[in-house]
């Protein structure tokens, strides 16, 4: 497992630096302070598969958008995620937080195809977007420095 190779080289020292530092300048990038994107596969996925009424297709994305295969990435915060999984959280947890972001990504679909009318579910999510948002890095914000702090 990655995580468990770069806590073993790396210093915790350094990694609590790194991991400070990813999260600043996701955020930083987020807000806009800093002018450029973090790597992505810009490729939407096909609405045939998030239209599959069966579940299939918000587990086929979630599992596409969790493995970087294809999709945009409308914020930093999974690199945030990625940060903590590899130089935070305890190796053994780094699994756990990839399939819970894998979950998290299904489900957002599964409810969005579920609700009868994904446009309608769009429309309110992009209503209430900047809240969300906003919740979301004050979770991470608060969740790395708790790490960096030794707060766990």
């Amino acid at each position: 497992m990655p995580a468990a190779i770069v806590q073993a080289v790396v210093p915790q020292t350094a990694r609590l630096v790194l991991l400070g530092l990813v999260t600043a300048v996701a955020l930083a990038c987020d807000v806009r302070v800093l002018p450029f994107r973090m790597p992505q596969n810009s490729r939407l996925v096909p609405s045939t598969i998030l239209a599959r009424s069966d579940g299939t297709g918000a587990l086929q994305f979630g599992f596409e958008m969790g493995t970087g295969l294809r999709t945009f990435t409308p914020t930093h915060l999974p690199y945030v995620l990625v940060g903590v999984a590899l130089l935070g959280a305890e190796w053994w947890l780094s699994p756990l937080l990839g399939a819970c972001f894998g979950v998290g990504r299904a489900l957002m679909v599964r409810l969005a195809v579920a609700s009868g009318d994904a446009t309608t579910w769009h429309s309110s999510f992009v209503r209430h977007r900047r809240l969300i948002h906003m919740l979301c890095w004050t979770a991470a914000v608060a969740c790395t420095a708790s790490i960096v702090t030794g707060l766990r």
